[in-house]
C-alpha cells in the first residue's frame, strides 16, 4: 500500500498525552465552575431575594436547558469541523457566563449567565470525547476517556476546597470591615475569580493541533439516522444516564445547603473535610469505573462494559439517604458511599460510547448523552425544593433529596441493565 493510500495513525503517546492534559484541565476548571453554585446558593439566594425553588431554576434548570438545547447541534459541528477551535470558543463562552454570574443585580441576568455557561458546556464535552478518541488507540481509550471524568471529579473536590476557603475567607473579611475589590459581595469575587482563571486556559488550547479522524466508516461525518442500528444500546443507555444525572444533581447539588441547614455548617467550616472527602471518593469512583470497564470489555465482551454501572448506581439508592444521617460522621459515610457509586456510574457510559459508536457520529452520540444528562439535571434540583418544601420546609431538605435521589437511582441501574444487553447484540460495531 503506499504512503499515499495507508491509513492515518494515531498521533504520537508524548502529543497525545500533553492534550490529555489539557483537556483534563479544562475538565477540571468547568466541573470546578458548576459545582461551586451549590456552595454559593445561600449568598445568592439572600442577595438577590430569590426563593428556593428559584435558585433551583437559575443555577439548574437554566444550565441544564440551555445545555439540552445546544448540545446536539453542537454534537453535530463536532463531527464536521475543527474540534480545537471550538474548545476555545467554549472556554471563552465560558468565562463570559462567569463574569455575568458576578454581574447579576437580579434573577434573570443570573439566568441569562447560566444560558451562556451551558452553551459553552454543550461544546465542551462533545469536542473533549471526540479529541481524545483520535488522539488514543483503542488499547488506550478506556483510561483516556476515564481520565476527563477525573478531572471533573478533581474539579468538583477543588470547587468545595477552593471555593468553600476563599468564600470563607472573602466572607471573613467583609464581616471585618474590609472593603473587596470593586465592592464586589464574597460570592460575585469567587466568580469572579474563576472567570479570570479560565482566561488562562485558552493559550493552552490554542497550542493543541487538530488529530486525525480515526476509524471513519462515511467520510464527512454521519447523520442522525446511522443512530438507528445502535438503538438498542442507546435508547436504554441514554435513558439510564436521564435518571442518574437527576439522581446526581438532586443530591449533590444540594449537599452543601443540607450541611448548613440541618448539620449548623459554614462553608468554611466543612470546605476542609468534605473536599477531602469528594476527592478521594470521586477519584476511586472514575478509577474503578475505568478498570472494571476495560476488564469486562476484555473478559466478557462489549455488552458486560454496563455490568458494573448498573451496580454502581443501585448501590446510590442507600446514598441518596445522606442528608437523613443522624450526624457529620454518619453524613461522610453515605457520601462517600453515593460519591464512589455515582462515578463508577457516570464513567463508563462514556467509555462505552467511545468504542461502540463510529468516530463520524460520535459527536452526535454525546449530544444525545447531554440532552439526557441535562434533562435529568434542569429538573432535578426544583423537585427536591418543591418536595422538601412540602414536607415542611428546610428541616425537611433530606427527605426531599432521597425522594428524588432513591428511585431514579433505581431506574438508572435498570436502564444500564437493559443497555447491557443490547450491546450485545452486534450492529455494524466498532472493534
Amino acid at each position: 500500500m503506499s504512503a499515499e493510500t495507508s491509513p492515518p495513525a494515531y498521533p504520537s503517546l508524548r502529543r497525545a498525552r500533553y492534550a490529555q492534559a489539557i483537556i483534563v484541565a479544562i475538565a477540571f476548571f468547568t466541573a470546578m465552575d458548576i459545582y461551586v453554585i451549590s456552595l454559593l446558593v445561600e449568598p445568592i439566594k439572600h442577595e438577590l431575594a430569590l426563593t428556593d425553588v428559584e435558585v433551583g431554576l437559575a443555577n439548574t434548570s437554566v444550565l441544564y436547558g440551555a445545555y439540552a438545547l445546544f448540545c446536539i447541534p453542537m454534537g453535530l459541528l463536532v463531527d464536521r469541523s475543527n474540534r480545537v477551535r471550538m474548545l476555545v470558543v467554549a472556554m471563552i463562552l465560558w468565562c463570559l457566563g462567569l463574569l455575568l454570574t458576578a454581574l447579576s443585580k437580579g434573577l434573570w441576568l443570573l439566568v441569562a449567565s447560566k444560558a451562556v455557561l451551558g452553551i459553552a458546556n454543550a461544546i465542551t464535552l462533545p469536542a473533549a470525547m471526540s479529541l481524545l478518541a483520535d488522539y488514543f488507540a483503542p488499547e488506550r481509550r478506556a483510561m483516556a476517556t476515564t481520565s476527563y471524568g477525573l478531572g471533573q471529579g478533581i474539579g468538583q473536590a477543588g470547587a468545595i476546597f477552593i471555593g468553600g476557603l476563599g468564600l470563607g475567607a472573602l466572607t471573613h473579611m467583609a464581616a471585618g470591615g474590609a472593603e473587596l475589590p470593586f465592592g464586589l459581595t464574597p460570592w460575585r469575587m469567587v466568580s469572579l475569580g474563576f472567570a479570570a482563571g479560565g482566561i488562562l486556559l485558552v493559550p493552552a488550547i490554542l497550542s493543541l493541533r487538530e488529530p486525525h479522524r480515526m476509524e471513519v466508516q462515511q467520510a464527512g461525518g454521519g447523520s442522525i439516522r446511522e443512530l438507528w442500528a445502535f438503538r438498542g444500546f442507546l435508547v436504554p443507555l441514554l435513558a439510564g444516564t436521564t435518571f442518574l444525572s437527576g439522581m446526581s444533581t438532586g443530591v449533590m447539588s444540594w449537599m452543601p445547603p443540607a450541611l448548613t441547614r440541618i448539620y449548623g455548617q459554614q462553608p468554611g467550616d466543612f470546605a476542609g473535610w468534605f473536599g477531602a472527602v469528594s476527592l478521594v471518593a470521586v477519584l476511586a469512583g472514575m478509577l474503578a469505573g475505568g478498570r472494571l470497564s476495560e476488564y469486562f470489555r476484555r473478559r466478557e465482551g462489549r455488552g458486560s462494559v454496563m455490568w458494573p454501572a448498573a451496580c454502581a448506581a443501585l448501590l446510590c439508592v442507600p446514598g441518596s439517604f445522606v442528608a437523613m444521617m443522624p450526624d457529620l460522621l454518619w453524613f461522610a459515610a453515605a457520601a462517600i458511599v453515593f460519591t464512589i457509586a455515582f462515578a463508577v456510574a457516570i464513567t463508563i457510559p462514556m467509555i462505552a460510547i467511545n468504542f461502540r459508536i463510529p468516530n463520524e457520529v460520535r459527536g452526535a452520540v454525546m449530544g444525545l448523552y447531554i440532552v439526557t444528562v441535562s434533562l435529568g439535571g434542569a429538573v432535578a434540583s426544583p423537585l427536591v425544593a418543591m418536595a422538601s418544601r412540602g414536607l415542611g420546609g428546610d428541616a425537611m431538605l433530606g427527605h426531599g433529596m432521597a425522594i428524588v435521589g432513591a428511585p431514579a437511582a433505581l431506574m438508572a441501574a435498570a436502564c444500564f441493565w437493559w443497555a447491557s444487553r443490547g450491546a450485545a447484540t452486534p450492529a455494524h460495531a466498532v472493534a
